[in-house]
């Protein structure tokens, strides 16, 4: 970091600096405790490209450690989208630093509806804040609970809110937004920073996990999410993001290994049933993944569950089931999940497309779909499910557009560019389906690279609608 900062000055001073270089010296700046500095680096910062939002943010940190109001004016959602969005969680930090508790707990309860990882962080900073603070002990369990479960609840370690906390949580916000606009180096660099301004919070942890991830940097993002203390809030979301890159980066026995240790730790867990499950299907212990989503839903305190958290969890089941050949099983799992909640898309979708693939009913089948496409039109999957269905039964014409709008919404998804790759065949349009079926192809494996390969050699001579 001293290297970098060396030269973002070199590059301020040549006047070839960027978004990147002015938040670099507003952090070191900020180290220091240079805060005239840190506002001038804000002040530069104001006039860069498409990070100048940052800029009114950065400031109230700065009169906030000055002792000072953060003073940070109404913004016009319609004026200034993106300022309004990304200060949304800002506003509650910066009440939570000048003691402004109720001001805060308003600003919670507003956003507690919304979505994202960021809301998710300020709920535990502010949980960790209010019991350090003495303030409210049973809203401060509440919002933990909602954020990390009952075990993060009843476990709140205290811990001043302080600017360095919320302006590490506004740099890592941002670095997770860069890294979903595709723009990862840039994310990294700011990930990085925040963890230079707040060592070892868990939530920058993640981010610069996150980060690491999306810059290939794989084995350096897990030794980020092993550092997760056990007694954290966040260790089962780390756990989590370990695991899915073990298994990303084709380590599945590692994987497993480290879900067994956290089962052993937990036994009774759900939670930690559920990541086992996912590393033994890895592995390809379908068996294991069966028993472990069976043992769940046949758990005394099963059925006083909530219908639609029942419902998810025979979907589960139901999905195991499916992929090992128990049609019977699957059909019994989802019929029931259906009577418990009628509306679950995952499990309408699932029954009807595979009651296509059996040669089924297939007016039920198209009903089942249609009314999962009618309750989740963005799912991918439920696209594919309904092209599909409308192709076998000779609709072409309905069928196309559809697959191509999956195929686009999925990427190299295999089963939805070979259909897709089937559709173009029927409909004429011979080179079309075989880059298609070459997209299926890259991700394929068995029987199916054999089956892709000599649709892309001979076109399709079996299965027809």
């Amino acid at each position: 970091m001293p290297a970098a900062v060396r030269a973002a000055r070199a590059q301020s001073l040549n006047k070839n600096g960027n978004a990147e270089t002015a938040l670099l010296l507003f952090a070191d700046a900020w180290r220091q405790r240079k805060l005239q500095l840190a506002e001038i680096a804000a002040d530069e910062l104001a006039g860069r490209g498409s990070l100048a939002f940052m800029s009114p943010v950065l400031k109230s940190w700065v009169r906030i450690q000055q002792d000072q109001s953060a003073d940070f004016a109404d913004v016009d959602p319609v004026t200034n989208g993106v300022l309004a969005y990304y200060s949304t969680d800002q506003r509650i930090y910066f009440d939570l630093a000048t003691g402004q508790l109720d001001k805060a707990k308003a600003g919670l309860r507003a956003i507690s509806s919304t979505k994202g990882d960021f809301v998710r962080n300020v709920m535990i900073s502010a949980a960790e804040s209010m019991v350090s603070e003495n303030v409210d002990p049973a809203f401060a369990k509440a919002l933990m609970r909602a954020a990390a479960g009952d075990g993060a609840a009843n476990a709140i370690v205290p811990t001043k809110m302080t600017a360095d906390i919320g302006l590490a949580a506004f740099y890592s916000r941002i670095a997770t937004a860069l890294i979903e606009q595709n723009q990862p180096e840039e994310g990294l660099v700011l990930a990085r920073i925040a963890n230079w301004i707040s060592p070892l919070r868990p939530d920058v942890q993640l981010a610069m996990a996150y980060a690491l991830r999306e810059n290939k940097l794989q084995t350096e993002a897990l030794n980020v999410l092993e550092s997760v203390p056990l007694a954290s809030p966040y260790h089962a979301v780390a756990l989590e993001k370990r695991i899915d890159l073990l298994v990303e980066r084709k380590d599945p026995a590692q994987a497993l290994i480290v879900a067994k240790q956290q089962v052993a730790r937990d036994p009774t867990s759900v939670s930690t049933q559920l990541l086992e499950a996912r590393a033994q299907e890895a592995v390809g212990n379908i068996t294991e993944v069966i028993a472990i989503y069976r043992a769940i839903t046949m758990a005394s305190n099963f059925g006083k569950l909530p219908p639609r958290q029942q419902a998810n969890y025979r979907l589960l089941l139901a999905s195991a089931l499916e992929r090992a050949d128990d049609w019977v099983g699957a059909k019994a799992e989802l019929e029931t999940l259906l009577t418990l909640d009628p509306n679950n898309a995952q499990g309408l979708n699932l029954l009807g497309y595979s009651l296509l693939e059996r040669n089924g009913d297939r007016a039920k089948a198209l009903a089942l779909v249609k009314r999962a496409y009618e309750l989740s039109p963005d799912s991918s999957a439920i696209i594919d499910s309904l092209g599909w269905a409308y192709y076998l039964q000779g609709d072409t014409e309905r069928a196309l557009p559809l697959l191509e709008k999956a195929a686009i919404a999925a990427g190299s998804d295999v089963a939805i560019n070979e259909h897709l790759g089937d559709i173009y065949w029927t409909a004429g349009r011979r080179r079309e389906a075989r880059y298609a079926w070459r997209v299926a192809s890259l991700g394929s494996d068995g029987e199916a690279v054999e089956r892709l390969s000599k649709k892309i050699d001979v076109g399709l001579t079996g299965r027809s609608p």
